[in-house]
């Protein structure tokens, strides 16, 4: 096997050496045209005979069938419900998810010990990156929201939150290396957050700070320090809200308070009851058509009979209905609510089937983040099925499944090793 992987060209190398940068370092400083930057490295990383072989040596996946799964049956749902060949070409949306898989292949050649704190740099830098471009635009431009033009406000708080938690990947992984300087993203990425305007990444912050609470305890030798350092970051997350409102960033403090108007039948902004009457109209419309669904481009036209005539002329405005589960299974039909699911839940399902090497629990916390941070994103808007966040999906799933293991790492995932304090020594 050592053989095979040391015959990977340079240009293969540096391939995704650079489409792993873009991924996690450099994506809020360039912007949308990063999505288009990953494409062309990860395409340059596979179109090679040097494929063939990465594929014959590398470990087994189940995501490689999800992915490849997931494509098949929505290119069967839109062929089915299909008019002409625009509603066809919707399929290439998804496009990245089947790329991907031969550049799992080839990244796991890449598979090194210090991934994940590789990956915890990146994540860091990313997420410093992203906070200067929110300082530049609204203190020095004064811009109301963080991202435009170079990239869609919403692109940028739902990366620069996830780039944050990344972070803290570095202080999950084994070794000993200094780990506080990690701390730093979620910090930092919150306030980015709260700096850019936008409500729906906000809300990401609390299940996120859950979930790195939840490792950090499973993982700990000293529970008692974990447990204060959480009581600790729940005070400053309130006391950051606080401050943020104080200084005039409450557009994004909002979030919260709106959760508790919806619930409690409360008074809310026209954003927030155009984003309930999609959510409406998009599960009305699959109940009428659960099936077979209405195609990618008819998901909105679909919800129009069930919605209050009052939102009609606002949502002709849109592309999706603000849910990522309601807009696959009005698209799609059954189908494409399977296929949420699956991708819901993939990177979890990916990194479960790997071994359990000494860099599995910083592996699985990617995985549990960057499935609750979409989970939450998705809520409120749809991030996989258009450009930017499904070749950011696809490829982060497989850098956390092939790039962060030790190598030669592809026995059976089936083990008796301990997870926890034996694989990782943070506290």
């Amino acid at each position: 096997m050592a053989d095979v992987l040391a015959a990977a060209p340079r240009h293969v190398r540096w391939a995704l050496w650079l489409t792993t940068a873009l991924l996690f370092a450099l994506p809020c400083l360039i912007g949308r045209n990063v999505t288009y930057l990953i494409l062309l490295a990860g395409l340059v990383a596979i179109i090679t005979p040097s494929v063939l072989a990465a594929r014959r040596a590398v470990s087994r996946n189940p995501v490689d069938l999800v992915f490849t799964g997931v494509f098949v049956a929505l290119a069967l749902a839109f062929a089915t419900t299909a008019r002409d060949a625009r509603d066809l070409s919707y399929i290439l949306n998804f496009a990245p998810l089947i790329l991907a898989v031969p550049f799992r292949w080839q990244l796991e050649r890449e598979a090194r010990t210090d991934g994940a704190v590789l990956i915890g740099w990146l994540s860091l830098a990313g997420t410093v990156g992203a906070a200067a471009v929110a300082v530049v635009q609204i203190v020095a431009l004064h811009y109301d929201r963080v991202g435009q033009p170079h990239m869609n406000p919403f692109h940028y708080a739902d990366t620069t939150m996830l780039l944050g938690f990344f972070a803290l990947a570095g202080w999950f992984a084994p070794g000993g290396h200094k780990r506080w300087p990690f701390l730093l993203g979620p910090a930092i990425g919150v306030a980015a957050v709260i700096m850019s305007g936008t409500r729906g990444a906000l809300l990401g912050a609390p299940v996120l700070v859950l979930v790195a609470f939840v490792f950090a305890l499973a993982t700990a030798k000293k529970k008692g320090q974990i447990l204060l350092a959480g009581a600790g970051a729940v005070l400053l997350l309130v006391g950051g809200v606080g401050i943020a409102a104080l200084l005039g960033f409450d557009r994004a403090v909002e979030a919260f308070s709106y959760i508790g108007r919806v619930l409690g039948g409360g008074e809310v902004d026209d954003s927030t009851l155009q984003r309930l009457q999609m959510l409406i109209g998009g599960w009305r419309a699959f109940l009428a058509s659960p099936l077979v669904g209405y195609g990618w481009g008819g998901m909105v036209p679909a919800a129009y009979p069930y919605v209050d005539p009052a939102f009609e002329p606002a949502m002709h405005e849109f592309r999706h209905l603000h849910n990522g589960f309601i807009s696959f299974a009005a698209s799609g039909g059954i189908l494409g609510a399977l296929s949420f699911v699956a991708l819901s839940v993939a990177p979890i399902v990916a990194v479960l089937a790997t071994p359990r090497d000494a860099q599995f629990v910083s592996r699985l916390y990617l995985a549990v983040a960057m499935c609750a941070g979409y989970g939450v994103f998705q809520l409120t808007f749809l991030l996989i099925g258009f450009d930017f966040h499904t070749v950011q999906y696809a490829y982060m799933t497989m850098v956390i499944v092939a790039f962060v293991r030790d190598p030669g790492t592809v026995q059976s995932a089936v083990g008796k090793s301990a997870v926890g304090s034996e694989t990782m020594k943070a506290v």
